[in-house]
């Protein structure tokens, strides 16, 4: 069984945005250089093109999961993987890649996540807006990795 499912990152999209309205309009009013907002814009920039979305997919005996159009991909053996649960994040975890108390977050929008004990210790949870449908397909996977 294979799973494939990308969410897009909306609360981060708007939350740059916001951002991105605000500080130029306080850039521009207190140093009138066009630089110092055009800087801040292409941090943003940046920022949303590398987090706009978050894809999960489950294949074979892996998980792996990537930001945007791929920069860097994540990669986890099913067989590292204790327990799948799905879980529910506070705001203040945030979005983005966050150490957050107990456990690694991956998110770029919504509350919603997958909770994944894995056998060394560890705690990483994967936000998305579909986690009953990625506990289920890891679940699948599991148990046929094991047979």
């Amino acid at each position: 069984m294979s799973y494939h499912h990308t969410q897009s990152g909306t609360t981060l999209l708007a939350s740059c945005t916001a951002i991105g309205v605000a500080g130029g309009v306080i850039a521009w009013q207190i140093s009138g250089q066009p630089a110092t907002l055009i800087a801040m814009l292409i941090v943003l920039a940046g920022i949303s093109a590398v987090f706009h979305s978050l894809t999960v997919k489950v294949e074979g005996r892996e998980l792996s999961w990537y930001f945007g159009f791929g920069f860097w991909t994540y990669r986890l053996g099913l067989d590292e993987i204790r327990s799948v649960s799905v879980a529910r994040n506070r705001w203040q975890n945030g979005l983005g890649i966050r150490k957050a108390p107990g456990f690694t977050l991956y998110n770029v929008s919504g509350l919603d996540a997958v909770e994944l004990k894995l056998k060394s210790g560890e705690i990483r949870r994967i936000g998305t807006d579909d986690p009953k449908g990625l506990a289920a397909a890891l679940n699948a996977a599991m148990r046929a990795t094991q047979a």
